[in-house]
């Protein structure tokens, strides 16, 4: 009996705890706010703060706002500008402490002890904050003999509380600790200009929203534009080492005139930050004075700032002949003197020659010459600027990019180290690491389509061979679609197995290579008196026939040409093989049964 009593007490004590949870949870709810700031010790607000002072025993540090931008600092040197986001981190520390346990007037009283107990008398820390509200105080005591806390009392308050003792690792033991230690943030709005003035002189590069990183300074240049991002990133990794003096009037002491190194980014929304470098520090090898131009204070940074400074114009210029991918180029043209040959790339990725004729060009022949060229770079700048004759000029397009590319090589004057070049338009001239251009880059026949034509088997109505001094051969389509003799009175049928192969090959007829276009004289290819001469019949009205020539052998295959098209090519010795059998054979004789 005793232990049910016992179960229905703790049951019911479970009930009562659980009620109790349930309604603080739900009033807490309704009053996030009130609840959450009557536990935090400090309420301050980053927008409506306008300063907050830290007094140690033997150190100050002071941050204050000034204009809506941080400063901070000591007593002693004066404020510099602080790193927001630091400041910002540090009151949202600030915030986070809660109070722990409350130690009244009354238990002090009891116990018969005062303030001084906590080690607030005297305090080791004693926190000042101004806002729109007024002026509040903070003190920060003695470490609790249990647990990891502090006591702290707030402003007149007679109060005393617990506070967890993180607290010293949110507030700033040193007068720099919250400064700015960047020179140049990678948040600077639309990075639009780069200016260095070092040992070399003044150097200028500017970003067009279309054109990207351009040198204007000293002179106007393409440049790499991996190569200046490399410079930007290495200068948004400059940091600050060490203050050294604030509110500085007299910046020659430490080499920080006018005539200074200096090193700037300007932004698109007109934003501008300027870094100015100073002399060498004397007893601290590897380190340099420096300074904001916005700003009076003065500090130190690693020497190696003069590397950037000092760059070579040369490592940030544009080494390529192609400022764009190969796979983005839609137009091509080669001229030399008189002679010019263009290329032009439709939305389908067909090649066609536009000039001097109009051929289906072969996508591999132009993307060989591309090639070409894409592997072309820079390998001396500003060789000479004199004014020399252009002997060829090649212009790049892309039309999905909207660019165009403009190189003028001008004469090798017997020199085989390098050619000489101007891209778009440039005064200086470079040397390129290409020896010489072959003169086949203007002939129009290694850019024109390998494929001669195209056809499809059913197209094929009639078939027509001449060899010689021999009979024609002609085939023509039956109804049923098989081919059968014609012109031809004797009894005769036609080789299926020639007919086969000669069809394969016809539906696609391709040269390994073109000799000549326009030749002045067949005959040299053995074109004047055909060797074979094979015509194609094809149905429909709206198709021409085919008539292939075929001549003497060559070296590769057979010189060839298709009538009409006057271009001499070479056609491979396995298709003129299949033409010196005969298309059309005697039947085979009957042979007579023997026990007839």
């Amino acid at each position: 009996m005793a232990k049910g009593r016992s179960t229905l007490i703790l049951l019911a004590g479970t009930l009562i705890l659980g009620t109790y949870i349930v309604i603080q949870d739900t009033w807490r709810r309704k009053v996030p706010s009130k609840e959450y700031r009557r536990i935090q010790l400090f309420d301050l607000n980053a927008e409506t703060l306008e300063s907050i002072r830290f007094e140690y025993t033997n150190l100050v540090v002071n941050c204050v706002k000034e204009n809506g931008i941080w400063m901070t600092g000591g007593s002693e040197r004066g404020l510099g500008r602080a790193d927001v986001a630091l400041v910002h981190q540090m009151i949202g520390g600030l915030n986070s402490i809660g109070k722990g346990t409350t130690i009244t007037a009354e238990h002090l009283k009891m116990r018969g002890i005062d303030a001084e107990e906590y080690g607030l008398a005297d305090s080791a820390l004693r926190i000042s904050a101004v806002d729109n509200k007024g002026q509040h105080t903070w003190l920060i005591g003695r470490k609790a003999p249990l647990g990891e806390m502090l006591y702290a009392k707030q402003g007149d308050n007679s109060d005393i509380y617990t506070i967890p003792a993180r607290l010293l690792e949110v507030v700033p033991t040193e007068s720099d600790g919250l400064r700015d230690r960047t020179l140049f943030s990678r948040n600077t709005a639309g990075v639009r200009r780069i200016e260095l003035r070092g040992s070399g002189g003044f150097m200028q590069i500017l970003k067009d929203p279309k054109a990207g990183w351009q040198i204007q300074q000293p002179l106007v240049a393409s440049t790499d534009s991996q190569a200046v991002e490399g410079l930007l990133d290495k200068m948004y990794r400059l940091r600050i080492e060490e203050f050294i003096a604030e509110n500085v009037s007299d910046f020659a002491v430490y080499g920080l005139q006018g005539g200074a190194g200096q090193m700037a980014l300007g932004g698109a929304d007109g934003s501008s930050r300027l870094l100015m470098v100073g002399d060498d520090i004397v007893d601290q090898p590897g380190k340099i004075y420096a300074r904001r131009a916005d700003d009076t204070s003065v500090f130190t940074m690693k020497a190696e700032v003069r590397d950037l400074l000092n760059i070579k114009l040369d490592e940030l210029r544009d080494v390529r002949m192609l400022p764009f991918p190969v796979k983005d180029v839609s137009y091509l043209s080669v001229a030399r003197g008189s002679e010019q040959i263009e290329l032009t790339r439709d939305a389908s990725g067909q090649w066609m020659i536009i000039t001097p004729v109009s051929w289906k060009a072969d996508a591999r022949a132009v993307g060989k010459v591309l090639k070409f060229w894409d592997a072309a770079v820079i390998t001396e700048f500003d060789k000479t600027n004199a004014t020399l004759a252009v002997e060829w000029t090649l212009l790049f397009g892309s039309e999905a990019l909207g660019e165009t590319n403009r190189i003028d090589i001008l004469p090798t004057l017997g020199k085989k180290d390098g050619l000489l070049m101007r891209r778009n338009g440039e005064t200086t001239v470079c040397q390129i690491n290409l020896p010489l251009i072959p003169d086949s880059i203007l002939d129009r026949l290694e850019y024109k389509n390998r494929t001669l034509w195209t056809l499809q088997k059913k197209e094929i109505q009639k078939i027509s061979v001449e060899k010689g001094e021999q009979p024609r051969q002609v085939v023509e389509r039956r109804p049923d679609g098989s081919f059968a003799p014609a012109e031809t009175q004797a009894i005769a049928q036609v080789d299926p197995a020639i007919l086969g192969a000669l069809l394969d090959e016809l539906v696609e007829i391709s040269t390994s290579s073109y000799v000549a276009d326009n030749p002045r004289d067949l005959a040299i290819y053995g074109l004047a008196e055909p060797t074979i001469r094979l015509q194609i019949g094809l149905t429909g009205t709206n198709q021409l026939g085919r008539v292939l020539l075929i001549g003497q052998e060559a070296v590769e295959g057979f010189y060839a040409m298709v009538k009409g098209r006057d271009v001499v090519f070479i056609l491979s010795k396995s298709f003129v093989e299949i033409l010196s059998f005969d298309l059309i054979v005697e039947p085979d004789p009957v042979v007579p049964n023997a026990d007839q």
